[in-house]
């Protein structure tokens, strides 16, 4: 008799990821698999812990402000990814699903790719570059099945 795959479904933006699992024809959330990131939503100088440092010109005395190497807001999304990517790590290590697929917006895709583990990466069976994260859970069903029903992604059987 073959083993129906278990697939996660990971629904991410900046500021929050959620998981769903295929069982037969349903994909229902996963309990408790709700990842939230309260830096997605403030401002530049919350996410900062002081001024900006200040220069010298070599020239003349004046002082100017130093602009930061990155900004906040771009370095606490990367972070977020970087803590959904260890969270799914860790329950492919758990055995807790087969395949993985992500939809995320295209910034966010590209963050959670580079930021997967060995495991994890080897069952990711395909990706979206869509924000679905504002759809209800009752109506997720509905925009996930072309996703998973899409011939890139793999959808395949053991024995």
């Amino acid at each position: 008799m073959a083993k129906t795959r278990r697939t996660w479904v990971m629904i991410a933006d900046a500021a929050c990821a959620r998981f769903f699992m295929t069982e037969g024809h349903d994909i229902l959330p996963v309990d408790g698999a709700v990842l939230e990131n309260p830096a997605a939503h403030g401002h530049s100088r919350d996410l900062v812990s002081d001024r900006p440092g200040r220069t010298i010109e070599s020239v003349g005395g004046a002082h100017h402000a130093q602009e930061p190497r990155t900004d906040p807001h771009r370095a606490a999304k990367a972070d977020f990814a970087k803590r959904v990517a260890d969270y799914v790590e860790t329950n492919a290590a758990a055995n807790k699903f087969d395949d993985l697929v992500m939809v995320a917006p295209p910034q966010m895709l590209g963050d959670l790719r580079g930021a997967l583990g060995r495991q994890a990466s080897a069952r990711l069976a395909g990706t979206a570059a869509k924000d679905l994260m504002k759809i209800p859970a009752a109506e997720m069903k509905a925009h996930l099945q072309p996703i998973l029903d899409d011939p890139g992604v793999r959808r395949h059987r053991t024995a």
